[in-house]
């Protein structure tokens, strides 16, 4: 299993997991917004996510990374709420292809 990857995002470097058992669980059970992973990743691809799309994939990464519930849901209100969205949606999209691939290489210059 995946121990996560690591990106600076929010003025930091966070570990994100969505392989997590406990993440994993939620995935199955209640998905992002209600549709499966690969649905949502489908979205990011074609451009159609969603405000809450970028942060219940960023917020589920973080405490699968090993963040606290409390700690992940202030980072992703104060970063995706109340932030520009694009930084937060690129670094979505990579946490939820590495759900399905591993670690993905990142280019350092789209922040991502």
């Amino acid at each position: 299993m995946s121990d996560g990857q690591e990106l600076t995002w929010a003025g930091g470097t966070h570990r994100f997991n969505l392989n997590h058992p406990w993440v994993r669980n939620v995935l199955n059970v209640r998905g992002i917004d209600g549709t499966s992973p690969a649905a949502c990743l489908r979205r990011f691809e074609e451009g159609l996510y969603s405000e809450n799309d970028a942060a219940r994939v960023i917020e589920l990464g973080l405490i699968g990374g090993g963040m606290s519930r409390s700690e992940a849901a202030r980072l992703v209100n104060e970063h995706v709420r109340r932030g520009p969205l694009m930084p937060s949606a690129l670094v979505a999209s990579v946490v939820l292809q590495s759900l399905f691939v591993g670690k993905v290489k990142v280019d350092d210059s789209t922040g991502a």
